[in-house]
C-alpha cells in the first residue's frame, strides 16, 4: 500500500473550473469519475501477480444487437445508441463461461483509466466480513456493538445485529433522496469530503458522522430494507476492529492481492485518513472484472484459488420472502417486484438467480448464475440514479443474457 495523494489539490481541470464544487455535474462526470485522487486523500493497494484474463474466439457485438427502446415504447435502438444515449456507459466487459467475450470503451475513457465504482465498493467490503466470518473473527447474528461498542450510547443501535447491517435493515433514521437537499447523505458526503463544507459545517470524517447522526431508531431491525451508504462505513469500522489495520491494509491482504489484478487500485479517504468503503474505490474495468469474477465462480479467482466462502454467494439467490418484504417495504421497487437486497447485493431476481454489484451514476456487476454470465460497467449517468436508469440497464442485461449461448453442461 503507497500513497498516491497525501494533500489533495480539489481541481480537477483548472481552465473549466471542475473541482469539488463540480466533478458530478453531468457535463464534468466523464472526467470527474476518472480523477478522483484529485479531490480525495489516496492510497492504493497492489496486487503482486497478474492472471490473465482468459478471452473467448466468439465475440459479442453488442454495440450493433438491437433493444427495445427504454425511453421511447415501441421504438428500437442498437446497442450503440443504448450504451452512448441512453445508458451514458463508459466502459463494458461481458464475460460467458469464465472468458470475455465483449470488451468496449466510450466517453473518453480508454483501458488504462481507473474509474470511481461508487456503492460496488460496498459489495467488496461485505466480501470481506464474509471472510472474517469464515475464520471465526465475526458473527453475523451478534449485536453491532460488540464489535463497536462506542455506538452503544445510542438506544437505536441495541438489537441491531452485523446481519442487520449487512442487510440494511438496521431500522436507523436515515434518508438517500438524491433529489431532496436535506437528506442526510448530503450532510454525510460533505463530511466525508465529496463536497466542500457549507458553513459551519467541518469535514469530520465518515466514523465520526456515523457515531453522531446515526443515532434514531425508526423501523425495528430486521423488518424493512433502507438504502443507507453509511452502513458499508460502520461495516469497514468492524473490519479495521476486528484486524487491527487500516481498512485498505485489509482490502489489499484479504481481497486485491488475490485477484490477479494489472493495476494497483486507488482508495479514497476521508480526511481523516478512514477508506471511504461505501463508495471511493477506483479501478481500471478489467480489473474491476477480476474482482466481481469471484463471485461468479463461486468465490474462487482466476487461479482457482478459493478466496470468499461460497455460502456467502449462495445466500444470494435463495428466495426469501422476509427478505422480499422488507425490500418492498419502503422501496416500493416496480420493476423488480420480487427484488431482495441480501450481503450489500442487490438480488433483482432471486428465481432466476441474478444479482449485481450496483453504483451511482451506472456503475454495475451483473451477475447471472444459471448462464454463467457476468456484465460489468462503468458509467457516467447524468442523475445518481432512478427508476429509467435501472429500466435502461435492465433491458441491456436481459438482452445480453438472450445472446449469449447456451451453457454447456
Amino acid at each position: 500500500m503507497k500513497t498516491i495523494t497525501s494533500k489533495p489539490s480539489y481541481v480537477i481541470d483548472e481552465s473549466l473550473n471542475i473541482g469539488q464544487h463540480n466533478w458530478d455535474r453531468p457535463d464534468n462526470l466523464a472526467i470527474g469519475q476518472l480523477s478522483m485522487d484529485k479531490l480525495f486523500k489516496t492510497v492504493a493497494i497492489e496486487c503482486p501477480t497478474t492472471i490473465e484474463l482468459p478471452r473467448s474466439e466468439q465475440r459479442l457485438n453488442v454495440e450493433q444487437m438491437q433493444f427495445n427502446d427504454p425511453l421511447m415504447q415501441g421504438r428500437m435502438i442498437t446497442g450503440e445508441q443504448l450504451l452512448n444515449r441512453r445508458i451514458f456507459n463508459d466502459g463494458l466487459l461481458v464475460m460467458h463461461e469464465g472468458e470475455v467475450v465483449h470488451e468496449s470503451y466510450r466517453n473518453g475513457m480508454v483501458d488504462t483509466d481507473r474509474h470511481v465504482i461508487h456503492s460496488c465498493t460496498k459489495s467488496l467490503c461485505a466480501m470481506q466480513v464474509a471472510i472474517a466470518i469464515s475464520q471465526g473473527l465475526l458473527d453475523p447474528s451478534a449485536q453491532l456493538t460488540s464489535y463497536l461498542p462506542e455506538f452503544a450510547q445510542h438506544q437505536a443501535w441495541h438489537g441491531v445485529t452485523l446481519q442487520h447491517v449487512l442487510d440494511m435493515q438496521a431500522g436507523i433514521e436515515y434518508n438517500e433522496d438524491y433529489t431532496n437537499p436535506n437528506a442526510h447523505y448530503w450532510s454525510y458526503a460533505r463530511a466525508a469530503g465529496y463536497y466542500p463544507p457549507e458553513p459551519g459545517e467541518q469535514a469530520i470524517g465518515a466514523k465520526a458522522w456515523a457515531l453522531q447522526n446515526l443515532n434514531k431508531r425508526d423501523q425495528t431491525p430486521g423488518t424493512s430494507f433502507v438504502y443507507n451508504s453509511c452502513l458499508a462505513n460502520v461495516l469497514g469500522m468492524v473490519l479495521e476492529k476486528v484486524y487491527q489495520q487500516n481498512l485498505a491494509q485489509i482490502f489489499e491482504s484479504l481481497l486485491y492481492q488475490h485477484t490477479g489484478a494489472e493495476a494497483s487500485g486507488y482508495f479514497n479517504t476521508d480526511p481523516q485518513g478512514f477508506p471511504i468503503t461505501e463508495g471511493q474505490f477506483n479501478l481500471r474495468l478489467r480489473d474491476f472484472a477480476r474482482v466481481a469474477f469471484i463471485i461468479l465462480n463461486k468465490g474462487k479467482n482466476l487461479a482457482g484459488k478459493q478466496i470468499v466462502p461460497v455460502d456467502f454467494i449462495k445466500q444470494f439467490v435463495v428466495p426469501n420472502k422476509e427478505y422480499q418484504q422488507a425490500y418492498q417495504a419502503s422501496n416500493h421497487d416496480s420493476l423488480f417486484k420480487q427484488g431482495q437486497y441480501k450481503n450489500q447485493f442487490w438480488v433483482l431476481d432471486p428465481q432466476q438467480q441474478q444479482f449485481t454489484m450496483l453504483g451511482i451514476h451506472g456503475q454495475f456487476a451483473w451477475f447471472d448464475l444459471p448462464r454463467n454470465l457476468m456484465v460489468v460497467g462503468m458509467g457516467s449517468y447524468p442523475v445518481q440514479d432512478g427508476d429509467l436508469m435501472m429500466k435502461c440497464l435492465n433491458t441491456l442485461w436481459q438482452k445480453i443474457a438472450t445472446e449469449v449461448p447456451t451453457p454447456r453442461s
